[in-house]
């Protein structure tokens, strides 16, 4: 573990008798050149490592963020409002704008993980059928990589498959300022099938976002 050495100031001053204007001015230089040097320098090191450019000292001995880097800002959310039939084709919807979204604020900027957990239901009501449909995950401006993918032909009629989804992407460089990120889908193709997003008691859609 790092450590910082021991304050030793120099004395060259005699003991019997008082000290020149000389030494006193040489032992507070050396007082000085240790709080300087091993005192402000390494603080600010640490902070450096620490936080963004933006923090700043401000001389109150207080904390100036609730969520600090072992208290870090995070938000959990879940929605059992009811299934969310899904239909669009061809561009990319929002499952649910209020309830299928997550809302963060972080206090300082910085990269945050956002996941989205949920169940994706495909009925069928032909033999001759086809589901096709991905996921994202957006907050407006950046988009998730990587895109779940849902692909079913079962050649049966009234099927029903139920497949989970975990969908996680790490969005860069957030700004100190409320983020919101909503879970959408595109559908390729949807044949002689009813899609639905499950959101009751039993399979919630269950959103976190975490400061990494």
């Amino acid at each position: 573990m790092a450590s910082i050495s021991d304050l030793d100031y120099t004395d060259n001053m005699a003991a019997n008798k008082r000290p020149f204007l000389t030494d006193l001015r040489e032992t507070l230089d050396s007082i000085e050149t240790y709080v300087n040097e091993k005192v402000k320098d390494n603080l600010v090191q640490l902070v450096s490592d620490s936080y963004p450019s933006g923090y700043a000292f401000d001389d109150d001995g207080a904390a100036q963020y609730t969520s600090n880097l072992y208290d870090k800002t995070t938000a959990t959310d879940t929605y059992t409002g009811g299934n969310v039939t899904i239909a669009a084709t061809g561009a990319w919807t929002d499952v649910d704008t209020t309830n299928a979204a997550i809302t963060i604020t972080p206090e300082l900027a910085g990269d945050f993980r956002i996941t989205f957990q949920f169940v994706v239901e495909s009925v069928t009501s032909d033999a001759s059928n086809a589901t096709d449909v991905r996921f994202r995950l957006t907050d407006g401006s950046t988009n998730s990589d990587y895109l779940p993918r849902i692909k079913l032909i079962t050649g049966v009629t009234s099927t029903t498959n139920t497949v989970p989804v975990s969908l996680s992407h790490v969005f860069d460089s957030w700004s100190a300022a409320a983020k919101t990120v909503k879970l959408q889908y595109y559908i390729s193709t949807s044949t002689n099938t009813t899609i639905k997003v499950y959101a009751n008691s039993n399979d919630p859609i269950c959103m976190k976002a975490e400061k990494i």
